[in-house]
């Protein structure tokens, strides 16, 4: 039996070396923690049974460096990883580099399904993630209120709260901290303010929507948050800084993504039992829960030179197996549905119990619309996010100039496209 092996190689060897004739099956995982030592198991597993040497490359550690470093290699002749980490934002940009994938009989037991593009299968979901609310169980019993459903509810909850504590001398104390600098993040709270529907940016046909009356309210409505519930400083905030912020004490709710409950409550958290959390606050006039689909996929580099090998190793990697070990020891939410009702995987990850109905139906981005745009349409629309948040651009200023922007932006990517049958926004399919 051949032995995996534990790279850590600097990113100019990545980018500019050569892979040598015979290189081993090479995987990208995570760099942090838990995912890395949750995925070097698996491939361990698989490379043990099956003979093959296997190669794990770390990612770096800002994610944002992750596309830029995908598109240099896998336009090379000969990539130098065969198996990717995929963020559902970067597939619509890279599938014409990604292989394309067989049918399986059990791809319909995950959710989301494989991710196709053109009718091209290019991915397959790893694990779940999903837009969250956040907040302090013990100050809402404490004043006798409840968990906000609604936006204007929160708003209303969180100033209550923060005026309280306040004087009784808790001055540090905020209502709601969130992820308000420009990038990905801003956009996925953005459109769970604004609540799907009404509020897409781009439809599923590639028409721009981004100036609607319920995206008006919403911005309008999160810029009254700055310096009232929310501090100035959310607007330099990911998801690190608003949990800093929130398990310091420093705020009663927070937006942000499954991973946090763990760390909230890990024993040496001064916040551990004293947390709740639930489905983001519904916009006006939305019936169904909110948040924003944060799915991981796995893919396969077009130029690999191992592609069934490859294949073999991705199908396990999202195998039942595989991902029922991850939401046990990991806190992973598990893609493949019949998990989701496992006692085991319940008792390890209990905010399913609560988050169930969210996964069912998230709120997705315009990437399928946009294709190999999202990027630069992400990075337009938190632009103007910004502006309106930090008061250089009024909300429905900010919004028109978007919404021109984005037509322009769709005429040149031709996003609409008159041959081209588009399904509704589901997680089924994913066709830009």
């Amino acid at each position: 039996m051949k032995s995996l092996r534990l790279a850590l190689l600097p990113l100019a060897v990545l980018l500019f070396g050569s892979p040598a004739h015979g290189a081993p099956l090479t995987v990208f995982c995570s760099s942090s923690g838990t995912e890395q030592a949750l995925c070097h198991h698996a491939v361990e597993d698989w490379s043990r049974h099956g003979g093959e040497e296997v190669r794990v490359l770390p990612l770096p550690s800002d994610w944002g460096a992750v596309l830029p470093l995908y598109r240099q290699f896998l336009s090379a002749r000969t990539s130098v990883a065969d198996i990717l980490v995929l963020d559902s934002t970067w597939i619509g940009a890279l599938a014409p580099l990604l292989l394309e994938l067989p049918a399986s009989a059990d791809d319909a037991q995950t959710m989301p399904h494989p991710f196709t593009v053109g009718g091209r299968r290019v991915a397959l979901a790893w694990y779940r993630d999903i837009g969250l609310l956040f907040y302090r169980r013990d100050l809402l019993e404490q004043y006798g209120l409840a968990v906000p459903t609604r936006w204007d509810e929160l708003q209303h909850t969180a100033a209550t709260i923060q005026e309280a504590q306040r004087r009784d001398g808790n001055t540090a104390l905020w209502g709601y901290v969130w992820q308000g600098r420009t990038g990905e993040s801003l956009v996925c709270n953005a459109l769970e303010w604004f609540g799907g529907g009404d509020g897409e940016l781009v439809r599923d046909d590639g028409s721009v929507h981004a100036d609607t009356p319920a995206m008006r309210q919403g911005l309008g409505r999160a810029a009254g948050w700055i310096g009232t519930i929310s501090p100035r400083g959310v607007l330099t905030y990911d998801e690190e800084a608003a949990r800093g912020a929130f398990q310091s004490g420093h705020a009663v709710f927070m937006r942000n993504w499954v991973y946090a409950w763990a760390l909230l409550n890990d024993p040496q958290s001064p916040l551990a039992g004293r947390v709740g959390v639930a489905a983001l606050p519904r916009a006006d006039g939305a019936h169904a829960p909110t948040g924003i689909d944060g799915t991981v996929y796995l893919g396969i580099a077009r130029n690999s030179t191992h592609r069934a090998q490859a294949i073999s190793l991705l199908r396990y990697l999202t195998s039942e197996e595989v991902e029922r070990r991850q939401a046990i020891t990991g806190a992973y939410i598990p893609a493949r549905t019949p998990l989701l009702d496992d006692p085991d995987v319940v008792r390890a990850i209990p905010v399913l119990r609560t988050i169930r109905p969210i996964l069912d139906a998230p709120i997705l981005r315009p990437i399928a619309a946009t294709g190999i745009d999202y990027p630069r349409v992400s990075w337009i629309a938190s632009n103007h996010f910004q502006q309106a948040l930090r008061g250089t651009m009024t909300p429905p200023a900010a919004l028109q100039s978007l919404s021109t922007t984005l037509a322009g932006l769709s005429r040149l990517g031709q996003w609409a496209r008159p041959d081209h049958s588009l399904p509704s926004p589901s997680l089924q399919d994913h066709m830009p």
